[in-house]
Parts: structure tokens; C-alpha cells; sequence
């Protein structure tokens, strides 16, 4: 039985896509859900993602709120929409069957972290449902495609892509929070560094903790990334690890 065009998810499909109608009626005819999106993100670039309002972005358009709603049913639809639009152009995939699938990816784990960089707020919104907005299945078809190039098979795909997408947001989310946390404080990544380093000598002892202990001693253990590199380092490392396991899968795969 086909499904209502009332139905939750072909709602969020015709908003995404813009297939939806457009209004009927409304006072200016150049409004429209892009410059709404785009004006939601101005917001929550320089405010943050808790300082979007209907009221607010109608507010920066010099619209009335009611004008907004002709367009986006609310806040929350806004926010998804603004995330689509903000996830930007992921990296071209390469045509070539003998390009280095490995290479790719890595590009790809390095472009969305930036993209989370430039919109930190991206990652406060909370995940209800499965990407179905073009910009962010765009992301998912950049990484599936040199994953499959390399061998991997369907029903592995897009669990490897969902591995890396989590990861990449989760050390990104991190990363965001401790750079927060420092603002707040009003002290560098440095000197945040120096003072946990400086507290763990005082609370890690050789007899409850040998192993933490060895490594504070050594000076090696920074669980928060290093201060002129932050945590993109770990993600870099995790993920090399990661591809490494995957080309071992794989040579099993062939014999």
C-alpha cells in the first residue's frame, strides 16, 4: 500500500529535495528555503546552534515568523535542512579502477572534519533518522564508491561508511568540546595540557596504575591530542589502522 504523502518521511523527503510545493502566497516572493537556510547557519556560525529560532532567522530576513513557516514547518526541519545545505560538496571520487582507494578515503575523513570545523554546531544536532538529504548522502556515495573499488563487498559497505562517519564526528565533537572548555576557562590547548599533565602526576601512581603511569612519565599519554594538533592526529591514526585492517579483510576475501 503506498504510503500517505503526509507520511513523516516523504515529508522530509519533499523538504530536502525540494519537491515540496512552494507557497501559494506570502508577502515577498524572493523568500525562499535556501536564503532561510542559509541565514539559520549564519546564526548558528557565530552563535550557535541553541540561538536558532524561527523567530530569530525570520528576524535576520526581515520577514515576519509566520512568513518562515510557509516554507519549513518548524525548528527542527530547519536544522535539518540548514545541515544539508552545510554539508558542502564532498571530495570527487576517482573514475580510475587503479586510483588508491586508500588515499580517498583519507581525503574524505580529512574534508569532513573540516566541514565540522567550519560548523561545530553540526555536531550538537542529535541523530534521529538516517541521512536522506542530498548533501549528506553525497558523503556517503564519496566514501562508498573507492570502498567498493577496493574490493569490499555490498553488505560490508555501508557499515565501513557508518564506522567512519561516526568516528570522524565523534573524535570532531571532542575535539569541539575541549576547544569550549578552554574558551570558557580563558587558557590555551598548551596550557590546558600542562595543568592535566601537571594533575595526573600528583593522582597516577606506578602501584594502582602502572601502565598510565609509565606513560605520564614518558610524557606520552595525551588523551585530549596534542595542543598544535588538537585530537585530528588520533582520528588520522585510528583511521589508518582502520584501512589497514580492511586491506587485511580483504587479501582473506581473495583466497
Amino acid at each position: 500500500m503506498p504510503k500517505d504523502a503526509n507520511d513523516p518521511l516523504r515529508r522530509r523527503v519533499a523538504l530536502l529535495w525540494k519537491t515540496a510545493a512552494e507557497p501559494s502566497r506570502g508577502p515577498r516572493p524572493t523568500l525562499s528555503l535556501d536564503r532561510i537556510a542559509e541565514a539559520g547557519a549564519r546564526i548558528a556560525d557565530a552563535e550557535g546552534l541553541e540561538a536558532v529560532s524561527m523567530q530569530r532567522v525570520a528576524r535576520e530576513l526581515g520577514y515576519s515568523t509566520m512568513s518562515l513557516y510557509r516554507y519549513v514547518p518548524g525548528k527542527e526541519q530547519l536544522v535539518e535542512v540548514m545541515m544539508d545545505s552545510c554539508a558542502g560538496t564532498p571530495p570527487a571520487a576517482d573514475a580510475d579502477d587503479e586510483a588508491d582507494w586508500r588515499q580517498e578515503i583519507e581525503t574524505w575523513v580529512r574534508a569532513l572534519w573540516d566541514t565540522y570545523v567550519r560548523h561545530p554546531w553540526m555536531l550538537r544536532v542529535p541523530i534521529g533518522a538516517p541521512p536522506i538529504g542530498p548533501g549528506q548522502l553525497a558523503w556517503f556515495e564519496a566514501a562508498l564508491r573507492p570502498l567498493s573499488r577496493a574490493g569490499l563487498r555490498e553488505e560490508n559497505l555501508v557499515s565501513v561508511v557508518v564506522f567512519l562517519l561516526g568516528a570522524v564526528r565523534q573524535f570532531a565533537a571532542m575535539s569541539s568540546d575541549l576547544a569550549e572548555a578552554r574558551a570558557r576557562g580563558q587558557v590555551s590547548a598548551t596550557e590546558a595540557e600542562a595543568d592535566y599533565e601537571a594533575a595526573l602526576r600528583d593522582v597516577v601512581s606506578a602501584e594502582r596504575f602502572p601502565m598510565l603511569a609509565q606513560l605520564v612519565h614518558d610524557g606520552t599519554f595525551q588523551p585530549t591530542g596534542r595542543p598544535d594538533s588538537g585530537m585530528l592526529d588520533d582520528l588520522d591514526f585510528g583511521v589508518q589502522r582502520v584501512l589497514d585492517g580492511l586491506e587485511s579483510y580483504l587479501r582473506r576475501q581473495e583466497t
